[in-house]
């Protein structure tokens, strides 16, 4: 039993069903996909969350293939050749190669020479917040102007409170292998060469023709009857011979569902609901994750009403300028088909572990709030001729300095309850393809896992149910 419909669910799912297993996955809302949604407006395509993949991503890659989806994936954007941060009220250019960097004037002449210092500074073993991280290794500048921008566009957080263990492990481990993050790069370079696998510069951004949720549509289609959209698990319950019994609500009816595995692939909040009778620390440690509430602005123009060249990726911007959005992605300079001719689109994201109450607004502030952006920065002329907003009242998961020992809590949990499986975005990474990764590392660790449990009998559902698999546990 799979519950939850997003990417994580959809992946375990489709990894166990290759492996043979019986399968039912089931989703509260009316369709799967999770916080991946591509709507199309007139020409425009929006993105309701995420907007990409990052390649390499062998797992994410393989599930592609799969699927059958890899003649439909689009390469980013040729006019993509610069990455924008405000500065000082103004969108600026950062250059990339370090040389460049290190000539430009976007930083302070200490600052550069801060930078220059990295590799001499000592490495640490322990955990520390992304911004202590940043500071202690490239100064305070560079993390208050290009780090605190970074981790508020991509992941609607504030470095005070972020681990940076959890959010970069990448990072700490290149600190511990090689000493310092300059020594590590240069290391990779040398071993992979200029277009390896180990150069930052060879990770490709990639979608899809019709947008990022032709992926869980393409898994949904492979999974049939197996998915139960527009179920949702009120209560999960240990059964007293081993298993577990579930109660689904569907449709206004609840009935009870028995399964010998359960792979809780919901959002934190709600892994924390279902835990609660039985296992209240569990239930704490999860309910203590902060996911603070997320919008997303998506803002259609003409092109000749935009200044801006918009070619790069978008901006982001930092704390210190004090904006009213995190940052803005040039959706159509990124992907073909994100506008139509003559148009321009922009995604914007506000709110967030830096502002979660301008979250919170109403869609026609959150529309004028960001064109007021739009325009200050990138000199938008007129009117949005398309205007969407989307809520996320949880957004993003924040795994703090605490997050190490969630993590080992809850496979303590899982230990001690055979069959019970957690997975989703707080403990692989925020990414779709982080995402993947670990749902189908979890998947062969589940295959092996419930063979060695007694299986517990199951007739299928009745069609009155609404859920015609003859494959799935019973609905009593």
């Amino acid at each position: 039993m799979v519950v939850g419909g997003g990417i994580s669910g959809l992946t375990v799912a489709h990894e166990l069903v290759a492996q043979g297993a019986d399968v039912a996955l089931f989703e509260a809302a009316p369709q799967v996909g999770g916080r991946i949604g591509s709507e199309h407006i007139g020409g425009f395509l929006f993105e309701h969350g995420p907007n990409c993949l990052v390649a390499p991503a062998p797992a994410a890659q393989a599930l592609i293939d799969d699927v059958g989806l890899a003649h439909q994936t689009v390469l980013r954007g040729e006019a993509v050749r610069h990455r924008y941060l405000v500065r000082d009220g103004a969108v600026r250019s950062l250059p990339m190669e370090p040389y460049r960097l290190l000539l430009s004037d976007f930083f302070s002449w200490r600052a550069r020479l801060r930078l220059m210092a990295e590799p001499f500074v000592p490495p640490y073993a322990g955990d520390e917040t992304i911004a202590a991280f940043m500071r202690r290794r490239f100064g305070a500048e560079f993390h208050d102007t290009v780090m605190d921008a970074l981790v508020g566009g991509l992941y609607a957080g504030d470095p005070e409170q972020l681990s940076v263990s959890a959010v970069f492990p990448h990072l700490k481990r290149i600190e511990s292998e090689a000493g310092s993050i300059t020594g590590g790069l240069i290391r990779n370079r040398l071993r992979h060469g200029k277009s390896g696998a180990g150069n930052p510069a060879t990770r490709m951004l990639f979608s899809f023709r019709n947008g990022i949720a032709q992926l869980p549509v393409a898994l949904a289609s492979g999974l049939g009857q197996r998915i139960h959209a527009g179920h949702r698990v009120e209560s999960l319950q240990l059964r007293a011979g081993g298993g577990f019994r579930l109660r689904v609500e569907h449709r206004g009816q609840s009935r009870s569902l028995d399964a010998a595995a359960v792979v809780l692939c919901v959002p934190a909040p709600t892994a924390a609901r279902l835990l609660a009778p039985w296992q209240r620390e569990g239930s704490e440690a999860l309910a203590a994750l902060a996911h603070p509430p997320l919008a997303v602005v998506f803002l259609g123009y003409r092109a000749l009403d935009v200044a801006h060249p918009l070619d790069g990726l978008g901006v982001l911007a930092p704390a210190r300028e004090k904006r009213g959005v995190l940052g803005m992605m040039f959706s159509s300079t990124l992907f073909a088909g994100r506008a139509p001719a003559g148009h321009v689109a922009l995604t914007a994201f506000v709110g967030g572990a830096r502002a979660p109450e301008l979250a919170l607004q109403k869609a026609s502030m959150l529309r004028e709030q960001v064109h007021e952006e739009a325009r200050q920065l990138l000199g938008v002329a007129r009117a949005p001729v398309l205007a969407r907003v989307r809520y996320w009242r949880h957004g993003l998961p924040q795994p703090g300095l605490d997050h190490a020992a969630r993590l080992e809590y809850l496979g303590e949990i899982e230990s001690g309850h055979p069959g019970l499986f957690f997975a989703g975005n707080y403990r692989g990474g925020v990414s779709v393809a982080n995402c993947i990764a670990a749902a189908a590392q979890l998947a062969e660790r589940i295959g092996d896992s419930i063979r060695e449990i007694s299986p517990v009998s199951a007739r299928a559902p009745s069609p009155a149910a609404g859920t015609a698999s003859a494959a799935s546990p019973a609905m009593r």
